[in-house]
């Protein structure tokens, strides 16, 4: 593929961020502590295999019993980092609130690249599957909001991670675009203990804009301005089914942010895909890397 046909047109909005030269160069390796157990939950389940995306319905039709299940995730360190405090970023992925998983390369991937920067980076199952209607489909979501609140609590209360409650950012893909974004502007909880610095909403929707007004958090978003499941502007995902409310996507959010004045940063992307960062082999493509280095130097600018 030709970098030209990834061409991004920039949107930003808001006062610019300033530029910051610390957690923008790999400094660090990384040591991965995998299957933190951060709570338990009713629900269906809170993994699932991205090949699982090919026959839906037979995920859907297994959202019957709910058990209690353990919630896991991978913490992500920078070795030798001697720094008393250190920023998170919590990472989670996309998959309709049916599929997918901490593991995911994409993921992954990020998560190893941020640590290398001098954060502690966490990758995060959380609670998946719904029946159709509407009902179902608006529990998965708060369900998802919920645990990314809790894997937030959880990692505050590591004191070993030295992590510094008023640098934490927030980062998903799709669902978890969705789940950053309500998360840091509409948490289920009062009095939250942490600062959120900055969102990565990428090709993520909130079903309401209102929540915006609640506060002033940067937003650096990507989406394709074709995307076949998730509404660009407005409307309804999955192929304008139903059983999801009306959401507004990236570009929407953007401009909402815009009007009230929030900084934010929006790449439209021309490619007619949902996933932009990795290929139909589930390799990485140009996109993924556009995207790593665009939210590092967003998050660092916003550390101050």
């Amino acid at each position: 593929m030709k970098m030209t046909a990834l061409k991004t047109a920039l949107l930003m909005c808001g006062t610019p961020l300033a530029a910051a030269e610390a957690f923008t160069v790999p400094s660090f390796e990384v040591a991965v502590e995998e299957n933190v157990v951060y709570g338990t939950a009713e629900g269906y389940w809170s993994s699932a295999p991205v090949e699982a995306q090919r026959n839906l319905l037979k995920l859907v039709q297994n959202a019957r019993h709910l058990r209690t299940i353990e919630l896991k995730m991978d913490i992500y360190t920078p070795e030798g980092d001697d720094s008393p405090s250190r920023p998170l970023m919590l990472m989670m992925h996309g998959g309709a609130y049916l599929f997918g998983n901490k593991n995911e390369l994409g993921q992954t991937g990020w998560c190893q690249y941020f640590a290398s920067l001098g954060y502690v980076a966490a990758s995060i199952d959380y609670r998946l599957g719904f029946q159709l209607n509407k009902e179902s489909v608006s529990r998965a979501e708060q369900a998802a909001i919920e645990d990314a609140c809790n894997a937030l609590l959880y990692l505050l209360g590591r004191s070993d991670l030295r992590i510094d409650p008023e640098r934490v950012f927030l980062a998903g893909t799709s669902a978890g675009g969705t789940t950053a974004l309500a998360l840091a502007y509409d948490p289920p909880i009062e009095n939250v203990p942490w600062r959120i610095r900055a969102i990565g909403d990428l090709w993520g929707y909130t079903h309401d804009l209102a929540i915006l007004e609640k506060d002033n958090i940067p937003i650096l978003s990507f989406q394709s301005e074709r995307d076949p499941l998730v509404p660009y502007r407005e409307g309804y995902p999955l192929h304008n089914r139903r059983i999801v409310d009306k959401a507004f996507g990236t570009l929407a959010v953007y401009e909402k942010a815009s009007e009230l004045g929030i900084t934010c940063e929006h790449h439209p992307c021309p490619e007619k895909r949902h996933m932009l960062h990795l290929d139909k082999k589930m390799n990485f493509t140009p996109r993924y890397y556009e995207i790593r280095d665009r939210m590092a130097a967003f998050f660092a600018a916003a550390m101050n």
